[in-house]
């Protein structure tokens, strides 16, 4: 390492003909440099979510849909819901479906694969997941989704997402992401609430995508180091219609390189100014 006294020793001008202009410390090629290379680096990371387009259990013809999911566990029956009443049980409240033709083109025209699950707008359905949620086909957790919420990432949940079959307007869905505290809780951390209108969702054979963002995780959040969780349900609705679900998908981030990058620049302008002064 260079003392003061070598750096001021070092010439800091060149001559091109009569004209003198300052020459750029190697140093702070050096920061330009790593500042592209760091800034290269950062953004979005995809975070594998088992199950991401309920592509399994695979529909069998004859059959409609299928109410196994794989990778996802249903919300328990509520205790408001009579399946005598309704004539049917709450596990068929919840399911997947293929992506069957109409006429010349698909029921869906931007689904994700062969098929999608459908929420029926029942208060309290659910589907969810984390490292120790469970499935229709395992009586242990599987442990598949093993993503946790690391210090310094912000979080980004997207679904793709249409309502139809006559939903009642105001009806709402909401996107969530949470934790599991020390006594097995399952607590929410972000949520995103989606409300139903003709407005919004004017075709009913094309899926929109919402987004729920979560900020940067501090040291000091308890969610900090934990497992993450997601979970999808109907907040409010009538029951009439349901909700298309499909394409799940989780990211992770770094502070923005805007950000750093600027930090950065004001480093180097500091360092150029300390040594066209000396």
């Amino acid at each position: 390492m260079q003392t003061r006294s070598s750096r001021r020793s070092s010439t800091p001008f060149l001559s091109s003909g009569a004209v003198s202009r300052p020459r750029i410390p190697y140093v702070v090629l050096a920061i330009f440099i790593l500042t592209a290379g760091v800034t290269a680096n950062l953004g979005a990371a995809t975070i594998s979510v088992p199950g991401f387009s309920f592509e399994s259990q695979v529909v069998a013809p004859p059959f409609p849909v299928d109410t196994r999911i794989d990778s996802w566990q249903k919300a328990p029956k509520p205790a408001y819901f009579d399946e005598g009443a309704f004539g049917f049980t709450w596990d068929q409240t919840m399911g997947v479906f293929p992506n069957t033709p109409v006429g010349t083109g698909n029921h869906i025209d931007n689904m994700n694969g062969n098929q999608a699950a459908y929420m029926l707008a029942f208060p309290q359905a659910s589907l969810f997941q984390d490292y120790n949620s469970l499935d229709w086909a395992h009586a242990a957790p599987s442990h598949d989704f093993n993503a946790m919420f690391e210090v310094g990432k912000s979080y980004q949940l997207t679904l793709g997402l249409l309502g139809g079959g006559g939903i009642s307007v105001g009806s709402i869905f909401q996107l969530s992401l949470y934790y599991r505290d020390a006594a097995d809780n399952r607590v929410t951390i972000g949520a995103l609430p989606i409300t139903y209108t003709s407005g919004v969702f004017s075709n009913a054979t094309h899926l929109l995508d919402f987004t729920l963002n979560l900020a940067e995780v501090q040291a000091t959040d308890a969610w900090a180091g934990k497992n993450i969780g997601i979970e999808l349900s109907s907040i409010y609705g009538t029951g009439a219609g349901y909700w298309d679900l499909d394409n799940v998908r989780l990211t992770s981030a770094v502070p923005e390189p805007g950000s750093l990058s600027l930090a950065v620049l004001g480093l180097t302008g500091l360092a150029i100014r300390r040594r066209l002064k000396r």
